[in-house]
């Protein structure tokens, strides 16, 4: 069905994104992006009556707005498909445009239509370099992965508020305490229900902590919520990697029918040698505190979980010893912050003033009633105590 330009820019208002500030949820999307295809630019574009708005990134001092009939993304919304241009120069469409002749001289461009609600193109993801470069098959395979995955970070920002009925009925109920490890965790969702969880588990000295944030509409989200812990649990104690993995690969028919997906941190500790391995897909947001003040970002390239078949996870590995912290945490903590990774440094603050991990997670639970939320927010703190 081909949507009206009133239909769309009526979507397009309905998903109260335009003119929004920065978001962690999105940000994480085109940074992946830059790294994956290798490209200096990756943005997600929001196309308006006259204008264009840069939802990601956001850069400082730089203006998210520019003239719709300059961009690229314009053209790309006309069109359910792809649009590539090699060469910019070599194309009638584009060589006289200002952000061709002018100071984003841009050459090479591959973008995607985003849809949302009806089947509207609101905007785009896209990749621009100021050099010419090719663009095979695979590569526009992968961009349209990447799509699919804003497109549901769209639908979620309309139905957020449905998710994650059964995600809180089997999260842990209290703190894990011991002389050797203090484990603490919270959930807080935005209304009544959320699309986070989190659990932790502990036999003999193996500490396993997952941290899930489940994007999709309502309940549909909540039952994929459920499912994805009860199969994180069955797979038992392997490798994280493979854990994930193995998720992915049983799951990936649910996620599609439910038109959701997972970002996912898990991870076991051996609290016997400090030894963390660690998996992260499509997730980025756990940090190593140190009792020196200095932190470690446990970061991996991996796509959420649902997003594709036959992905790989990166086997991840670090140390946590005495008097360390291990923080992950869902992007809706950075939304209470500035919405950005610049807000890392306050959550690193919160875990070197506080005295264990019941504390740290107390104190952001107050941080949640005291700033205005705009989103879930789950946090999963380990602290191994020093041994002074």
């Amino acid at each position: 069905m081909t949507v009206s330009e009133e239909g769309r820019l009526e979507t397009l208002l309905g998903l109260e994104l335009m003119h929004t500030p920065p978001e962690e949820r999105f940000d994480r999307i085109t940074r992946l992006a830059r790294e994956v295809f290798d490209v200096p630019i990756a943005e997600i574009n929001l196309i308006g009556e006259t204008i264009q708005f840069t939802k990601s990134p956001q850069l400082p001092g730089a203006n998210p707005i520019s003239p719709r009939d300059q961009s690229f993304c314009d053209v790309t919304i006309q069109s359910p498909d792809n649009l590539v241009v090699r060469d910019a120069t070599l194309d009638d469409r584009f060589a006289e445009r200002s952000t061709v002749t002018g100071e984003r001289h841009i050459r090479f461009y591959a973008g995607r239509p985003l849809t949302a609600g009806n089947g509207a193109r609101v905007g785009t993801i896209c990749l621009v370099d100021t050099e010419p470069r090719s663009f095979d098959a695979e590569q526009e395979h992968l961009l349209d992965e990447m799509a699919i995955w804003v497109e549901r970070e769209l639908i979620d920002n309309v139905e957020r508020d449905q998710a994650g009925l059964v995600q809180r009925s089997l999260m842990p109920v209290g703190p894990e305490t011991a002389t050797d490890a203090e484990v603490a965790g919270v959930s807080i969702p935005f209304h009544h229900v959320g699309g986070d969880f989190h659990s932790w588990s502990r036999k003999g000295s193996i500490v396993s902590v997952v941290l899930a944030d489940v994007m999709g509409k309502g309940v549909g989200a909540a039952i994929v919520a459920a499912t994805v812990r009860a199969t994180i649990n069955a797979l038992g104690d392997g490798a994280p990697s493979d854990v994930l993995r193995r998720t992915n690969e049983l799951l990936l028919d649910d996620f599609t029918a439910t038109s959701t997906f997972a970002t996912v941190f898990l991870a076991r500790i051996d609290l016997t040698t400090g030894d963390l391995d660690f998996a992260d897909a499509g997730h980025g947001l756990t940090v190593l505190v140190r009792p020196d003040g200095s932190h470690e970002r446990l970061v991996s390239t991996g796509l959420p979980l649902g997003i594709a078949a036959d992905v790989e996870f990166h086997a991840g590995h670090a140390l946590l010893e005495h008097g360390d912290t291990l923080v992950t945490f869902t992007d809706g903590l950075l939304d209470l912050l500035d919405g950005t990774l610049a807000s890392i440094d306050p959550i690193v603050d919160i875990a070197l003033e506080s005295k264990g991990a019941v504390e740290i997670v107390n104190r952001i639970t107050d941080l949640c009633q005291t700033l205005r939320r705009t989103d879930d927010v789950t946090v999963v703190a380990v602290t191994r105590p020093s041994l002074i």
